[in-house]
């Protein structure tokens, strides 16, 4: 039987739910006027949570809520979704549909979130956190009390067809909730979002719960196994101890020797690491950077190539420049199956323009070659091999774009791996590094200067900032 005690548990455990949604809810509809009238947009409060990459990690989730001086735990942290802008989204945005249509997500704006601004991003996630908290106080609470199957079996009761087992549910305990908060406590539990809470959702729920591991015989009887351990245990330790007091003094000695010695070592070896892996990252791009030059003076060897009709090939809707659209064309014409995130990136990085989202002639002579033919004014269609040749030096970029992207991100996951390597290379000690300080690294001077080459305006001199900026 399923006693009384419990079912007044799933009673609190979706009442408090309902409350804490409400609760939230008031909180987003708060942060939704507040941008509004800050002239903010939720891509700049996103990215400032990311620090200007396309997804937040937990680091940083952790990071802003202990500016916010918020309190949470590693289960909570879990059980958020937030790391796409997506995510970020679905956590921010009320679920009114009048507050979301006095936002305008069109419009974005490039101001920075203010502290108000900030301060209700904090309060909406701590709010999440606090409905999760007490959701799996109430969930440890039955699990040490009922057994899992027994509870599933309760929570999603046999029904008919036409009721939903959520309901079904609510009529068993007698909860008399009106239709509100039954919408409210499903859009907590129901984690399918098929519009029901069955036995899917409270296995996923459960997936966090941490009971004690033993849930057999009675408190009196837990009381008087834990006396009689005691007792015996008290007596074994006065025996003990005088025995055992020098060889801890010793012990104790050569413990702090070899931890002390571990440390050191263990230093060494992650300062190691990280270097030897930096100098990897300049190798392989430039590495990478070569193969797109012996690809380039290929392309511009070939007769029936110039630099005016491949603009021409990529710029379908001939408006002088080349934009998303144009690429994702093009790419389906060389053959080239790539995602548009990719080619975004692609535009991002080889773009002059402020919005860098599309390419003019200048930025494409950067990328394509001048022909080296006297017909440098060819107009044709481009030849099998020629088109092959087009694709191959596309591909060598999205390779390029992606393994910066990667490397970049795991090494600058940790600031520490950044601030080793920099201090490495920064031999005075000035806060400035120059390409004669990484003589210091076995790599060839051309890949330093490629390296040097990937800042804005190419600075002949990097500051810490700048250096630190490449990483994330």
């Amino acid at each position: 039987m399923f006693s009384n005690q419990s079912k007044n548990t799933i009673i609190h455990l979706i009442k408090d739910t309902v409350k804490g949604e409400k609760e939230l809810e008031n909180l987003k509809q708060s942060l939704i006027l507040q941008i509004t009238d800050s002239n903010v947009s939720y891509q700049t409060c996103f990215l400032h949570l990311a620090y200007e990459k396309d997804r937040i990690t937990r680091n940083d989730l952790e990071v802003f809520l202990q500016n916010q001086q918020i309190r949470f735990d590693q289960r909570e942290i879990l059980m958020l979704k937030y790391t796409t802008y997506q995510d970020f989204l679905d956590l921010m945005l009320p679920n009114n549909q009048i507050f979301l249509k006095q936002y305008q997500q069109g419009q974005l704006n490039y101001n920075n979130p203010s502290p108000d601004v900030l301060n209700l991003i904090g309060k909406v996630i701590g709010k999440n956190i606090e409905i999760i908290r007490k959701m799996q106080a109430y969930l440890d609470a039955l699990i040490l009390r009922v057994d899992k199957n027994t509870l599933l079996s309760f929570l999603c009761p046999k029904c008919d067809k036409n009721m939903p087992v959520f309901l079904q549910l609510l009529k068993n305990i007698d909860l008399d909730i009106s239709f509100e908060d039954v919408v409210c406590a499903m859009r907590r539990l129901d984690k399918d979002q098929d519009s029901d809470v069955n036995r899917f959702d409270w296995e996923e729920l459960l997936k966090c719960s941490k009971p004690p591991k033993s849930n057999q015989g009675s408190r009196g009887n837990l009381q008087k196994y834990v006396s009689k351990q005691q007792s015996q245990l008290s007596i074994h330790r006065s025996e003990s101890r005088q025995k055992t007091d020098q060889e801890n003094i010793n012990s104790n000695r050569n413990i702090l020797l070899k931890s002390s010695t571990k440390s050191l070592k263990k230093q060494s070896s992650l300062k190691e690491e990280q270097i030897l892996e930096f100098q990897l990252h300049l190798l392989t791009v430039g590495k990478l950077q070569e193969e797109l030059e012996q690809i380039k003076l290929e392309l511009s060897s070939r007769a029936d190539y110039s630099i005016s009709q491949a603009f021409q090939f990529f710029d379908l809707d001939v408006d002088g420049s080349i934009g998303l659209q144009d690429l994702k064309l093009g790419f389906l014409q060389l053959g080239i199956d790539v995602n548009e995130f990719i080619i975004r990136q692609l535009l991002h990085s080889y773009s002059t323009h402020h919005s860098q989202t599309q390419w003019d002639l200048t930025d494409f002579k950067y990328l394509f070659p001048e022909s080296k033919q006297t017909l440098s004014s060819y107009i044709g269609a481009f030849t099998y091999e020629t088109k092959k040749i087009i694709k191959m030096l596309i591909q060598k970029y999205l390779e390029l774009i992606r393994y910066r992207k990667e490397s970049t991100h795991q090494m600058g996951q940790d600031m520490k791996n950044i601030d080793i390597i920099f201090d490495y290379i920064d031999l005075d000690q000035d806060g400035i590094i120059t390409q004669d300080d990484f003589k210091v690294l076995d790599v060839k001077s051309k890949h330093v200067l490629l390296f040097f080459q990937s800042f804005q305006d190419y600075p002949y001199q990097i500051t810490y900032n700048q250096f630190q900026k490449y990483f994330i």
